[in-house]
């Protein structure tokens, strides 16, 4: 597709976007997930027919968007994938037999892992249209977005691995799943990350409930923790980084407790926190403390890497603003929720709230959030 021009098969795409989008929750999705052959062709045929549509709206939320931003490369790039697995799961012959849920089952792993680096390339494509035209403000676009991702590769992955059930797991939930384990995992490479950039990072300590478990989405976890814990490190090294060489840098804190509904994940910094104008702003999508400009000052251990080095190590710590809104939105999508409360001039305390998602609890068998979204949707 030239970046001027619709699909040519653009009156398919809006044909089939005006088709229903089912209905369907968490519990209901985890119910479904017996590999019986019956079952995998009923759930491959859903599939089939609900991905089209999904993915066809999507397609036409971008086309009406302004012109720079559809014309960016890294926005550009989104849409063309979205078209190839409209394509893809469009032309694949209707659904009878195990052997083609098997094929059907391949393709959906390779369209899962070609929209991996949608979200980078939709954040590094807003941050340069936003460059140069800064009163242009996509909030709602994209919380829409980034909603209709999460449920679609709920879907996707799910059905990807109901033929071959992982040991521990419901579907994409694991049972009994350990934050503390993933907190650990994370907190390694990005204190390492955190010292090749500044030549120094906070110590993390951990506190509360260490050994507290839930049924969650393991990556959904992985994403909240890792975007929360590297502003904390980030912050903490920032301000602290020209103290004396024998003084160590203040703690980043990680404490967990288990609650009857949730698992809490707090985390703490001393990273001199920020006005509350700026705790609201932080909320939108695009926002971010870090700059892109790079530092000169040879007195910087930053330096020490080489600028290009450095600030490409830098952008993967910073990100480009989304980290807040998406791990937010992660965490609500099934009855969680993130807070900040900020003490300017201190640091930071962020809340992760994890809503248990056993089989059967309220959090399960409530609507798909998505769906709640495509129901409210406006035609064009």
């Amino acid at each position: 597709m030239a970046v001027a021009n619709l699909p040519k098969n653009f009156r398919q795409i809006l044909q089939v976007s005006r088709g229903p989008c089912d209905s369907i929750s968490l519990g209901q999705l985890l119910r479904n997930t017996k590999p019986e052959p019956a079952n995998l062709i009923r759930a491959g045929r859903w599939l089939q027919g609900q991905l089209p549509v999904r993915f066809a709206r999507r397609i036409e939320d971008f086309m009406v968007l302004p012109h720079v931003v559809v014309s960016n490369p890294h926005m550009n790039a989104v849409i063309q994938t979205y078209l190839e697995t409209f394509d893809a799961v469009t032309s694949f012959p209707e659904i009878h037999t195990v052997e083609q849920v098997d094929e059907f089952r391949e393709l959906i792993k390779c369209h899962v892992s070609k929209h991996g680096d949608g979200t980078r390339l939709i954040a590094e494509g807003y941050s340069q249209v936003r460059r140069n035209f800064p009163d242009i403000r996509l909030d709602d676009f994209l919380q829409g977005l980034f909603t209709t991702r999460i449920a679609t590769r709920i879907l996707m992955e799910n059905f990807s691995i109901m033929h071959t059930p992982q040991e521990g797991y419901v579907g994409v939930v694991k049972k009994g799943m350990r934050p503390l384990t993933i907190v650990q995992g994370l907190a390694n490479d990005l204190t390492r990350l955190t010292r090749n950039i500044y030549g120094c990072s906070p110590k993390i300590e951990y506190r509360g409930n260490l050994d507290c478990t839930l049924d969650y989405i393991p990556r959904h976890v992985s994403y909240m923790i890792q975007e929360i814990l590297k502003n904390a490190l980030r912050a903490t090294t920032e301000r602290h980084r020209f103290r004396g060489s024998h003084e160590e840098l203040p703690k980043v804190a990680v404490e967990l407790q288990k609650g009857d509904v949730h698992v809490i994940i707090k985390i703490s910094d001393q990273g001199g926190g920020m006005p509350k104008k700026m705790q609201q702003e932080a909320w939108q999508y695009g926002w971010s403390t870090a700059r892109e400009e790079e530092n000169t000052d040879n007195s910087d251990p930053a330096n020490f890497l080489g600028g290009g080095d450095v600030q490409a190590l830098k952008t993967e710590l910073a990100g480009y603003g989304f980290g807040l809104p998406l791990t937010r939105l992660h965490a609500q999508y099934f009855g969680g929720d993130v807070f900040m409360q900020a003490l300017p001039g201190h640091g930071t305390d962020m809340y992760i709230l994890l809503t248990h998602l056993k089989e059967g609890s309220a959090s399960t068998e409530v609507e798909d959030a998505a769906t709640i979204l495509e129901t409210r949707r406006k035609p064009f």
